[in-house]
């Protein structure tokens, strides 16, 4: 595998997630953790270790409204966590 080759896989994997929290709306949610900058580092190793970027890339092209990311995904955990807190934060206050 050539340096080129390397960083076009980097460039790839970064735009799935970036696309993936777009997605599901949790990127500006991402940002507003505390060490938001670690939990995207970690996030962006997974995905980097991810042997399934087609089939990410499909599931971005087909889904238009999921309610979670794809059981392969290897942040669904993390996305589903930020997804939870999100709807807990829109809960009225009784």
């Amino acid at each position: 595998m050539s340096v080129l080759d390397i960083f076009g896989r980097l460039t790839q994997q970064a735009d799935l997630m970036d696309a993936m929290m777009k997605k599901l709306g949790v990127e500006e949610e991402m940002w507003k953790m505390p060490d938001h900058a670690g939990v995207l580092r970690r996030a962006a190793n997974r995905c980097l270790l991810c042997d399934r970027p087609d089939s990410c890339e499909h599931w971005l092209a087909n889904e238009s409204h999921p309610d979670e990311a794809p059981g392969f995904c290897r942040n669904h955990d993390l996305f589903e966590r930020v997804l939870e807190n999100m709807a807990h934060e829109k809960q009225p206050v009784t």
